[in-house]
């Protein structure tokens, strides 16, 4: 198995796990909290993979958090930077309490980030994603068969891949999370069959964007599985749930229409950032609707409660790559672990 798509929830070893050091007020840098308690460093390097920092010089292990001493070589934004005192337009947003925070699409913060490598004894306390592959049998015969499958991507800009290090173009180059969800699923099927991969998401669009566009977006795609993942702009926008809910309905209604052997996973969305003001809206009002349409040929695939998880140890800055609402490397693969998880593949 791929290293980097080992669950975040089982063993006792965690790899690449992503942080973005800030110095606080004063220009300290306070302890960087892990997923876990760590409990040896193995190793901390830059987010492009092609630094590795040393140990009592650039970094400490203190009560299972990551200290940068004084002198340290690992970059750290200062905190005018990271929260700047006037508008910079195009490079910051609002502060949900007032003044600014920092804000970029591209590799800026990707840029800025280091990962750490290390084990652990404590475990996983959230929620553990859940398989609901026995709704989707068809899918399930498809994957074990090897046989030919049409696998479509259909949502917002997250399913884009938007801040991928693959699709910024820099190192270390890590595939979208629909990419790695595939190239996993592939290995498992016979050569002779095997996935072909469809996107026709769009940044920036909302669920009655792919009602509208259901069908040559949808349809059109013949799919026989169709991952739909909107929600993270319906929710900046507090979209009405039963608004939201209906038109995911109506986007699976059109491709049945046409395509009525399709299966279908909906991707419950990650979270935006609280710090920053007008994004973080209803996405988690969602989850249970979405939850209440599953059926046979219909499954949820749970990021919302994944995030909320997340952040429940780690910064938000520390797990995006544009500081609002799209994921870094390190939440990327999170999507695409949650994604397999559902899919039967971990």
């Amino acid at each position: 198995m791929n290293p980097l798509l080992v669950p975040f929830w089982e063993g006792d070893v965690m790899t690449d796990e992503s942080l973005l050091p800030v110095r606080g007020a004063d220009g300290t840098i306070a302890p960087l909290p892990l997923l876990y308690r760590a409990d040896e460093i193995i190793s901390v390097r830059d987010a492009a993979l092609r630094t590795t920092f040393v140990e009592g010089r650039d970094y400490r292990l203190e009560e299972g958090c990551l200290r940068l001493p004084q002198g340290s070589a690992i970059p750290a934004m200062a905190h005018d930077d990271y929260y700047p005192p006037e508008e910079e337009p195009g490079r910051c947003f609002p502060h949900s309490d007032g003044g600014w925070i920092r804000f970029s699409e591209g590799s800026y913060f990707h840029e800025r980030q280091i990962v750490v490598t290390y084990r652990h004894r404590d475990a996983w306390q959230g929620a553990v994603p859940a398989s609901r592959l026995a709704l989707l049998p068809r899918t399930e015969r498809l994957l074990r068969d090897g046989a030919p499958m049409r696998l479509l991507i259909f949502g917002d800009s997250i399913s884009t891949g938007a801040n991928a290090s693959g699709i910024t173009g820099v190192p270390p180059h890590l595939p979208p999370w629909y990419q790695l969800m595939t190239d996993a699923l592939a290995p498992r099927g016979d050569a002779k069959g095997g996935i072909t991969l469809l996107n026709t998401s769009v940044g920036g669009k909302m669920s009655a964007w792919g009602r509208e566009t259901a069908r040559e977006n949808g349809a059109a795609q013949r799919p026989d599985l169709c991952v739909i993942a909107f929600g993270m702009n319906d929710g900046s926008l507090r979209v009405p749930v039963e608004d939201f809910i209906g038109n995911i309905r109506a986007i699976m209604e059109t491709i049945s229409a046409e395509n009525p052997a399709c299966e279908y996973v909906l991707v419950a969305t990650t979270l935006a950032n609280r710090e920053v003001r007008g994004f973080l809206g209803c996405q988690a009002d969602y989850l249970e609707p979405m939850r209440a349409l599953e059926r046979p040929g219909v499954c949820v695939a749970d990021m919302t409660t994944f995030h909320r998880d997340l952040l429940s140890r780690k910064a938000f800055r520390d797990m995006s790559g544009n500081n609002v609402n799209h994921p870094n490397d390190f939440l990327t693969r999170a999507y695409a672990q949650v994604m397999l998880r559902t899919l039967g593949a971990l």
